[in-house]
């Protein structure tokens, strides 16, 4: 069954015989008749009755004619729902960001976007872990993510965006507070307010004490950075953050530390296109983190 033999039953239905349609349709009617003859063959049915020269649907050719009609109405909307995605009139980018990215960088992205596309639909989905946004992308649930680099998952492919510093949060009034950089050595002693265990920041600050020779002694846990914050600020502890997840904490100072810092990229699957919204989207986010201000 093919599309045209569809829309060739519904002009000729239309018309009420074979040559009118075969005007409307700017074909030969003998090529028209042949078509509607291999169709009503695969059916296993007659769809018209052939009264001289005027045809009338028969009681099957009704019932499919009115499919026929829902089905091309479907598909129509379908190309159309299509050509708004091609031309960023509609359709909708689905984008995972870890919660210390987000707040950063995404907002004047978000806004440039709906400058450009006023019509897409944008869904955020937060998570603190990587590995998770790459499970997210491999079965189809984002279009991009936003996680740290280097990815695992062979499936994936994306670019760096972001090598933001390592800072140590410190309280106001703590000795190091009036430095303008330290060696993470100094923080051995220290106790530590950190995320929980099965956090990425949590994971990120192990590795980078670890790395300088210590074990990190954490005395505090939490789920939210902005309770992490608080928590330091009242002197509770010390902490360690990449620079974007420190935003608004008043007293940051950079790791001098080779290696402190945290390497992010956007990543999508190697084997299906980005729809031309959500290649704007990446685009807009390279080049806000590209054009952010070094601390360092």
């Amino acid at each position: 069954m093919e599309l045209h033999q569809l829309r060739y039953v519904l002009a000729v239905a239309r018309a009420g015989s074979f040559s009118r349609a075969a005007e409307d349709l700017f074909l030969a009617q003998p090529s028209l008749s042949v078509q509607i003859r291999k169709l009503e063959k695969e059916l296993g049915i007659a769809l018209f009755d052939r009264l001289g020269r005027r045809v009338v649907l028969t009681a099957a050719g009704e019932e499919f004619v009115a499919h026929v009609q829902q089905a091309l109405a479907h598909l129509d909307r379908a190309r159309a729902g299509a050509a708004a995605v091609r031309s960023l009139q509609g359709g909708r980018v689905s984008i995972g960001v870890l919660p210390s990215v987000g707040a950063g960088l995404l907002p004047g992205v978000l806004a440039d976007f709906r400058r450009e596309c006023p019509e897409v639909e944008v869904r955020l989905t937060e998570h603190n872990v990587s590995a998770e946004f790459e499970r997210m992308m491999e079965d189809g649930r984002l279009d991009l993510a936003v996680i740290r680099a280097p990815w695992a998952r062979p499936g994936l492919v994306g670019r760096s965006i972001v090598r933001e510093p390592i800072v140590a949060l410190v309280p106001p009034e703590h000795p190091l507070a009036d430095r303008n950089e330290m060696a993470l050595a100094e923080l051995k002693s220290e106790k530590f307010v950190a995320m929980q265990r099965d956090y990425g920041l949590r994971e990120l600050l192990e590795q980078i004490c670890n790395r300088a020779g210590f074990e990190p002694t954490v005395t505090v846990e939490t789920t939210q950075l902005s309770v992490l914050q608080g928590m330091v600020a009242s002197g509770l502890g010390v902490s360690l953050l990449p620079e974007l997840a420190s935003a608004g904490y008043p007293v940051t100072i950079p790791i001098d530390d080779e290696g402190a810092a945290r390497e992010l990229g956007i990543v999508h699957r190697a084997r299906t296109p980005l729809s031309p919204p959500a290649a704007l989207f990446l685009e807009l986010l390279a080049d806000a983190a590209a054009e952010r201000p070094a601390r360092r």
